[in-house]
């Protein structure tokens, strides 16, 4: 197996980490941390929030690697998109990071909620409002940063045809949407002003979802299909 066929396989495989584990993480701490009562549930229910929270490490691990694994193969039709892609996904795993950690945090503030409510009950309400719009500015950033990172990525999938270009004209077009949830949601326009972000997001969300799912089944199953890789591949094979 050679380099660019390990790197399709790998880059596929992260697609889909991301993919599955974000999902089964909000499943499982959004009942808990996005409910009236997340002050009395998130410290007895710790452990589920922990356990959504690792799961949410785990995909920022993965949307890092990504553009660290696609570099090797991108660099040789356009390095600066594939720096820049790093750069984005890099922004993305950091902030991704950063909200799982204020999301534990409910944790803490949940403790000292249940053992002294009588004493501080308005101020920690307070408190766990603030984390909560914290946490709501995070994620539209972290989408417009996936938007512009999106375009990116499939700009140069699109330029150097190492998928079908119907994959890269796809992903563009469902970038865009995801970006114009990203401007209401700014704004708190549409439904963004009645449902928290990411329930209104899954009326943007599921084309570039399904664009990754798919592209990442294509690269573990067919791979590249760069005409520039396959002529820089049997270079490298006559020079052996």
């Amino acid at each position: 197996m050679n380099t660019y066929r390990k790197s399709a396989i790998t880059v596929g495989l992260l697609f889909l980490t991301a993919l599955i584990l974000n999902p089964i993480a909000t499943e499982i701490f959004d009942p808990i941390l996005n409910t009236p009562d997340y002050l009395d549930k998130a410290y007895t229910c710790r452990n589920l929030v922990i356990t959504g929270n690792l799961l949410n490490l785990i995909c920022a691990i993965a949307m890092i690697f990504i553009p660290i694994s696609l570099f090797p193969v991108a660099r040789k039709n356009n390095e600066s998109l594939a720096s820049s892609y790093i750069v984005f996904r890099a922004l993305e795993g950091i902030l991704f990071i950063y909200i799982a950690i204020k999301s534990l945090s409910f944790i803490s503030l949940s403790k000292v909620y249940i053992t002294e409510a009588t004493q501080n009950a308005s101020y920690l309400q307070s408190l766990g409002s603030s984390i909560h719009s914290e946490i709501y500015w995070a994620t539209i950033i972290y989408i417009f940063i996936y938007s512009l990172g999106g375009v990116t990525f499939y700009y140069l999938l699109y330029k150097s045809k190492l998928v079908p270009r119907f994959l890269s004209i796809w992903g563009l077009l469902a970038v865009v949407l995801l970006f114009v949830g990203a401007i209401l949601g700014l704004f708190s326009l549409g439904i963004f002003n009645r449902l928290p972000v990411m329930k209104a997001m899954v009326y943007f969300a599921p084309p570039i979802a399904i664009n990754e799912f798919v592209l990442a089944l294509w690269l573990i199953i067919k791979g590249f299909n760069s005409p520039a890789i396959d002529f820089d591949a049997s270079k490298t094979d006559n020079k052996l």
